[in-house]
């Protein structure tokens, strides 16, 4: 079995909390992060690194496992 790990990190700026659905959030950045279908995608930390001004802004940390031997398809991009 060969694996490929890799970790990703991804900004995100959050203004009004009461129209966030964070955990959907979170689950589209998974999504997106994706390069093939087989990808094993996992939110390692989210790290809040303050209110600046009206924005809350957060550091999403991503763990993502490939598997060379099984990729499946490519993911295509919109």
């Amino acid at each position: 079995m060969n694996i490929n790990k890799i970790q990703q990190y991804v900004p995100l700026d959050i203004r009004n909390w009461e129209k966030t659905d964070f955990a959907q959030l979170l689950y589209e950045i998974c999504d997106s992060v994706k390069q093939y279908t087989n990808d094993v995608v996992e939110v390692h930390q989210v790290v809040k690194l303050g209110k600046f001004g009206k924005d809350y802004k957060f550091l999403i940390i991503i763990n993502i496992l490939q598997d060379l031997d099984n990729l499946g398809p490519a993911v295509e991009e919109l």
